[in-house]
């Protein structure tokens, strides 16, 4: 059973919300997709390239995870909008 739209909405929001709270200014996220089956989330910021994506991107989807209790976020693509933006594409999965 995947999670309601309006639970995924919820989440996704308040999860980019506590993320650019502790990441910005380096880095800030803005929802641009979310289904109850898959999230796009748009990543931007002079953030270092040197650490990589994936740190940024495991980052969020371990926030989702902290705050949905019950849901988690598994890493899909990655797309290099710009220079100083990027895209990832998460699959929703209901745990337990």
């Amino acid at each position: 059973m995947s999670l309601t739209q309006q639970e995924i909405d919820d989440l996704s929001r308040k999860t980019s919300q506590l993320y650019n709270r502790i990441k910005s200014p380096q880095v800030t996220t803005k929802v641009k997709y979310a289904t109850p089956d898959m999230l796009t989330i748009s990543f931007s910021g002079g953030f270092c390239y040197g650490c990589g994506i994936l740190d940024y991107v495991e980052g969020f989807a371990q926030e989702f995870k902290v705050l949905s209790g019950n849901a988690e976020l598994k890493v899909g693509k990655t797309r290099e909008i710009t220079p100083r933006t990027f895209e990832a594409d998460y699959f929703v999965k209901r745990r337990g």
